[in-house]
């Protein structure tokens, strides 16, 4: 049996079809069921379970696991760290992690999350043997690549790899070859809103992971919603390693890229 730990976003909702088409038998952990429960219903009327239950709630989540005789899990969607800095009251699970880390940074904590995992014989499926559909071949997938956007991209990418090395984040902004923002625990979303309030227009957005990125987790994520709120102008380009990240609804992305002139690399 599989369970399928679902964060926020599209790509929960991409994982369980995917599931589905393949007849496999899960049941899904709904860890913010304020953001995405009516979606994943919609996933759930093929009979499949869903189950909501608190993110921090990792020993609730581990006797779910177990008495549903989970053999896999799944980790997919995005998981707001910010939580941990507000007064939550995390149970003995979340409390033995937290206190047996030297540092909090995302590796660290799904590292010993999948541990504690394999100590109880679940495997984790890496997130790109699921939504394999979704990762594109290096390329430019629509725009104009000017030199001087290269030269930009270039600074991101590498600005980018060195942060997601040290476990600070995947996210990085640059205008006319100058870095704006630098994504850490705030997040991708207002990493980019405060690289835009400093560049004004034009930024150039680029996302990286670890080259050793463990792609059980917290794969770098793309899609129609990573658009949603900006006007033509805003953004000049956007790039990403193309072996690390998930594009969510390619055609419609592209789409809404070509209707903001903004230029797609896939790196």
């Amino acid at each position: 049996m599989i369970a399928v730990i679902a964060g926020t976003g599209s790509l929960p909702i991409e994982a369980c079809k995917k599931l589905l088409s393949q007849k496999k038998q899960f049941f899904i952990v709904c860890l913010f069921p304020e953001e995405n429960l009516v979606q994943l219903k919609a996933i759930g009327g093929n009979g499949i379970e869903i189950i909501a239950q608190n993110c921090f709630k990792a020993g609730a989540i581990l006797r779910t696991l177990q008495e549903k005789n989970t053999t896999h899990v799944l980790f997919i969607g995005k998981v707001d760290k910010t939580n941990l800095l507000k007064q939550i009251k995390l149970d003995w699970l979340a409390i033995k992690f937290m206190g047996s880390l030297v540092t909090r940074g995302d590796k660290d904590i799904m590292d010993a999350l999948l541990a504690e995992l394999a100590s109880h014989g679940i495997t984790t499926i890496r997130q790109d043997e699921v939504l394999d559909g979704l990762l594109v071949k290096p390329g430019i997938l629509c725009g104009t690549l000017t030199p001087e956007l290269e030269a930009s991209i270039a600074l991101g990418i590498k600005a980018a790899l060195i942060i997601s090395q040290a476990d600070i984040g995947q996210t990085v902004v640059v205008k006319d070859a100058m870095i704006l923002a630098v994504e850490a625990i705030e997040g991708t979303d207002a990493c980019i809103q405060r690289g835009l309030a400093l560049g004004n227009n034009n930024i150039v957005i680029c996302k990286a992971a670890h080259q050793h990125q463990n792609k059980s987790y917290d794969l770098p994520t793309l899609g129609p919603r990573s658009l949603q709120d900006f006007q033509p102008g805003d953004i000049a380009a956007i790039a990403w390693l193309a072996s690390h990240t998930l594009i969510a609804d390619k055609d419609n992305f592209i789409a809404r890229a070509q209707e903001l002139e903004i230029v797609l690399v896939a790196v």
